[in-house]
This record gives C-alpha cells, structure tokens and sequence, in this order.
C-alpha cells in the first residue's frame, strides 16, 4: 500500500472492487475523458480483476485504487510507461461523492512520490479536457506546465474539445 494521507492510501485492486469499477467504467459522463467508450460488463470486468495486481514493466500500465476512510473513494491510473525514457502518463478519477473536497491533490501528491522516488520516473503528463476546470486546476496548481494543446481532442457533448497537455518533470 502506498500512504497518501493519514487516513488514504492506494492499493492494487482485488475481487472486491467489481461493483465499485463497474459504476465508474459504465458512468457515461465520463467516457469522454479516456478511450473507451462503451459499457463494459461484470464478466469482463472480473477478468480484469482476476489478472491483477497488473505488472507494470509487463502491461506498461499500472491501476491504484484510493481507499479513504474505508472507502473507495477513487483510482489513478498510469499508462504509456516508458522505462528508457522514464516518463509516463497520469489520469485521476474520483467518485462523485468524494469530488469537490481536495483530495484529488492529496492523492496526486501522493502518487507522484511513488512515481519520482520509487519508480524512478523524471517526467510525468496528462492531458485535461478545457471543458474540465477542475482537472485543469488540480495540474495547475500541483506544479505541472502546460507545454501545449491538443486541438480536437475529445469528443464531448456531440462537439470537439481542445485539451490541456501538462507535464511535470523532476530535476
């Protein structure tokens, strides 16, 4: 398990998880802000679980679920790894009832001490959709540059949406 406050952390998830990622896999308010786009269902979803914890060397990506105060409360994600480079991608999800009360940047400044230190990584990025003020704030103000846009990004509520590409780098 990985602290990120004093009473979260994030841990690799189990078989118990299942109802808590089918909510959020099949809430289609936010399919615009990754790749999938379809419901998935508790047989695949299970599968997934089955095959965990997920190797990140082997899959070049790595799903942690925040647990707080007992509960789950949300998940980040890396993806795109790249050992030679060390660099990779960050996504953050949080359940709606946990939103709006700061914890998206405790676990990002949670997370991103295991990515710097543990794994060893110098950069980290992710894109934020401009319609997302709060993602674009929590990157903001966490210390990462916006180093571009990325126009047409995503599709969301039957128009394009430029995004936001920040990145953080340790020196």
């Amino acid at each position: 398990m990985i602290k990120v406050t004093d009473n979260g952390y994030l841990r690799a998830p189990e078989p118990d998880d299942l109802q808590w990622l089918y909510s959020i896999e099949n809430d289609a308010s936010l399919w615009y802000l990754g790749v999938s786009k379809e419901p998935w269902s508790k047989e695949v979803l299970a599968q997934y679980l089955a095959q965990q914890p997920g190797n990140l060397q082997r899959d070049g990506q790595l799903r942690l679920l925040f647990i707080y105060n007992g509960q789950t409360a949300g998940a980040v994600d890396l993806f795109d790894y790249d050992p030679i480079a060390r660099k990779a991608g960050i996504g953050i999800v949080l359940s709606a009832a946990f939103r709006g009360k700061g914890l998206a940047t405790m676990l990002l400044i949670g997370f991103e001490s295991y990515c710097f230190k543990t794994l060893g990584l110098h950069s980290l990025y992710a894109h934020a959709p401009v319609n997302n003020e709060a993602s674009i704030r929590l990157f903001e103000q966490s210390g990462y540059r916006t180093v571009g846009i990325l126009e047409d990004w995503v599709w969301f509520d039957g128009t394009h949406q430029n995004a936001q590409l920040f990145q953080k780098i340790v020196l």
